[in-house]
């Protein structure tokens, strides 16, 4: 067994490297990312949890698998947004498109009542490109947050209606962003680019009161991060700065904060038969840990130079917490196949007032379609489309009038993902 998985991760390590460069989703939290399975009930599944992905929906309901699975899955995604300005002159971000693996593992360990896990996912990220010479020019162009969360579970069915489940949250993120610096001539470019590390934990509960009812929970804590790299500007040597900046490239060391938001995920499902289940999931997300984004310049002392790097800087965020809330269908058409169906609806928690191009973020409507198939005793298929649809938004706020950009207009938006999963179990 332990020679079949440690080949298995490999093979899925090889696909993440090959596949880096668009290895991370579109939108800071991308729940789409993370199960095809799931994918097909618009991620509606913390209460059901019994498939290899409950390390991340749900790890109590671990307990419901037996023998030894490994998923690997691999999700498309296609997002694509626009802006109208109060002109009527519309703009659209470059066309960009993800593909974005996952991998679960479980096992039971030969034992009755354990049940260990492990996931190896991107639950969140950020990745948008508007035009250099386009409306968002001063403040964004090219952004992205990028995360690779690696969560070893363990999960203890306490008896026949109660288990519990705990796992612990490893996270690499990357940070870049790039964009115009209003010199006079509008040539200079910002860059910055950053990493970290975090730690943080999860866990839950599924209570199993008969074969028809069953009630989840989920609850992941915050994650805290400082971003460390540098930030360069090139290109100022020809503006109103040349007198600052009198070569073509100038570096300095930054550090930068950002705190991931703790989340609570409660689900009631109901099987009126061994063919039929349905799922109502409610998920609370705490955004207000997102207040501000603040740069701090480690290598800089120059009160002129850090004018130029401080316009700005910091930026008032003031996130809302947020709820998302939705039901799904599961039905067992046959012994080989199930067909999935979900809805959910997600608020956003950008206010207007923080409004900013590099998150074009609205409420949003989720509609998943699925199925899996079971070729054999040991081999699933599963896959599923989703469509998150984002409803248009007007914005009127004063983000980036310093620097001469103009933000106001209305932001419309989509994501078309597409996900396959493969679920061997021996």
């Amino acid at each position: 067994m332990f020679k079949q998985f440690v080949v298995i991760v490999f093979l899925f390590f090889i696909l993440v490297v090959f596949s880096c460069d668009t290895v991370f989703g579109s939108g800071f939290r991308n729940d789409a990312a993370l199960d095809a399975e799931a994918n097909g009930m618009a991620t509606i599944f913390v209460a059901q949890a019994d498939s290899p992905s409950a390390v991340q929906y749900n790890p109590a309901g671990l307990v419901q698998l037996k023998d030894d699975h490994v998923r690997i899955g691999y999700v498309y995604e296609a997002p694509r947004s626009s802006y109208t300005d109060l002109s009527g002159n519309e703009s659209c971000t470059q066309i960009e498109t993800f593909f974005i693996p996952n991998l679960y593992f479980a096992s039971d360990l030969g034992c009755e009542n354990w049940r260990v896990g492990l996931g190896v996912t991107s639950p969140y990220g950020l990745s948008t490109d508007w035009a250099d010479d386009s409306f968002s020019r001063f403040q964004s162009t090219e952004s992205s947050l990028e995360f690779l969360q690696v969560n070893p579970t363990v999960a203890y069915k306490v008896n026949d209606t109660v288990s519990v489940g705990l796992g612990v949250d490893f996270i690499r993120t990357y940070t870049s962003n790039h964009k115009r610096i209003a010199d006079g001539t509008g040539l200079g470019e910002f860059h910055l680019k950053g990493s970290d590390d975090g730690w943080g934990y999860n866990v839950g509960l599924l209570i199993r009161s008969s074969d028809k009812h069953s009630i989840g929970a989920s609850y992941r804590s915050k994650v805290e991060f400082t971003y460390k790299g540098h930030v360069s500007l090139s290109n100022m040597n020809n503006g109103a700065y040349a007198v600052l900046f009198p070569d073509t490239y100038y570096v300095t060391g930054m550090e930068s904060k950002l705190t991931l938001p703790r989340t609570l995920s409660l689900g009631y499902a109901f099987s009126p038969d061994d063919r039929w289940t349905l799922e109502a999931d409610c998920i609370w997300t705490g955004w207000s840990s997102v207040e501000e984004d603040f740069v701090r310049f480690t290598d800089e002392t120059d009160t002129n130079v850090l004018g130029v790097l401080n316009d700005g800087n910091p930026a008032s965020k003031d996130w809302n917490d947020t709820l998302a809330y939705g039901i799904a269908l599961r039905y067992r058409a046959t012994d080989k196949l199930t067909l999935r169906s979900g809805y959910l609806f997600a608020e956003t928690p950008v206010p207007s007032i923080s409004f900013e191009t590099s998150l074009t973020d609205s409420d949003k409507h989720c509609i998943g379609f699925g199925a899996g198939y079971k070729l054999n005793d040991g081999l699933t298929i599963d896959a599923a489309y989703l469509g998150v649809f984002y409803v248009d938004r007007d914005v009127t706020n004063d983000v980036c009038i310093s620097n001469g950009a103009d933000l106001d207009g209305e932001y419309k938006g989509y994501v078309n993902v597409f996900s396959v999963g493969f679920t061997y179990r021996y």
